[in-house]
């Protein structure tokens, strides 16, 4: 099918029907206090084209779910209430079946996006073009990239942020480092240059699919310096992604005060009762942190409501999961944060309207 048929008189009734599904989900995460999987992560693969100094990930050896699988998957959570689904790998643009998965998500009238080193984006566009959103990995300049990502990957990273502007919204994500700690400033203008959103996540170890990170970990002072930073570019640049109320808590946290089930002890952790992760075999974990660590079932066996009712809310004394720690305040419904998101989803409908037209 191509994407036109997709995307024409079926637009306004999803966009309805969306609207509709998500107030009820609501109403039951808030008022009658049931698990809602409202953001749901999938891990499509372990394999990846790239050896980023920071990850693991392609170490593994794990057995896929099927497409057959997904696909039911896919309407499994779309009953169960999700509203968004990120798709990450390693490089989820691997599977041969990722055109189909996609295209199936969003005729469930689920919010798709991916995450990707960028190297198959070329050949990938007809998938690309359905989705929501990508989110495109970049360190910095040239040669801090190639170093923390692989000889070669730059060009064609900047080369898929080009191609996938003219279809959807993109966001740039930057893992932050000691080696590119002084490039901030560089992924902002990148992201004014090419009208991208932008997403900064300092670099964190995750049992499993990180690599040791003491290399690359910043300091207390050098992470504060980066926060810092940050909020001061975002000022001027609307297009950072990462809400002042996350970072000014980020900058603020003091970690002798941790409490159990809050980030760094300042931000309610909402996984296992409104969001999910599903790893690459498809064992569905609240989250990342305890992928490997917390009891949980897998999806070949179970079905995805058994395995999400199955989890326990997130009991974790911190964690540096920026992009979740946003996540929580949205679905805490911190009001800055919450006009934070609207502006973002503003900004990436007009840029995706102006694309389509």
């Amino acid at each position: 099918m191509s994407r036109p048929d997709i995307y024409s008189k079926s637009v306004g009734y999803r966009a309805v029907s969306n609207l509709l599904g998500l107030g009820k989900s609501f109403v039951k995460l808030y008022l009658l206090r049931q698990r809602v999987p409202l953001f749901v992560q999938i891990l499509l693969t372990s394999r990846c084209n790239s050896r980023c100094k920071y990850c693991n990930i392609p170490l593994r050896d794990q057995k896929e779910l099927s497409t057959e699988r997904i696909l039911r998957l896919i309407d499994e959570m779309a009953a169960a209430g999700t509203y968004r689904v990120g798709l990450y790998g390693g490089e989820p643009l691997l599977r041969d079946d990722i055109f189909t998965i996609v295209q199936h998500a969003k005729k469930k009238g689920l919010m798709v996006h991916l995450y990707t080193n960028g190297l198959l984006v070329k050949q990938n566009i007809d998938t690309i073009r359905l989705l929501d959103g990508i989110f495109i990995s970049i360190d910095g300049p040239e040669e801090i990239h190639n170093e923390l990502r692989g000889k070669g990957n730059f060009k064609k990273v900047i080369e898929a942020i080009e191609l996938s502007n003219q279809y959807v919204p993109v966001y740039l994500m930057t893992v932050l480092t000691k080696q590119n700690k002084k490039y901030i400033s560089y992924i902002s203008e990148l992201s004014i240059k090419y009208d991208c959103l932008v997403n900064y996540q300092v670099v964190f170890e995750t049992p499993s699919l990180s690599a040791d990170v003491s290399p690359y970990k910043l300091d207390t002072s050098e992470r504060e310096e980066c926060i810092k930073e940050i909020m001061a570019l975002k000022n001027g640049n609307p297009r950072i992604a990462l809400s002042n109320t996350n970072l000014q808590r980020m900058l603020n946290r003091t970690p002798s005060l941790q409490k159990k089930g809050y980030q760094c002890g300042v931000i309610k952790c909402w996984n296992g009762r409104g969001a999910c992760v599903i790893d690459s075999d498809g064992v569905l974990y609240s989250c990342y942190q305890l992928i490997g660590k917390e009891k949980a079932l897998n999806l070949n066996e179970h079905t995805f409501q058994d395995a999400f009712k199955y989890i326990n809310s997130c009991t974790c004394l911190t964690c540096d999961v920026g992009c979740g720690a946003e996540y929580n305040l949205w679905l805490s419904l911190n009001p800055e944060s919450v006009l934070n998101l609207v502006g973002l989803l503003r900004r990436s409908s007009r840029r995706k309207s102006s694309l389509h037209h």
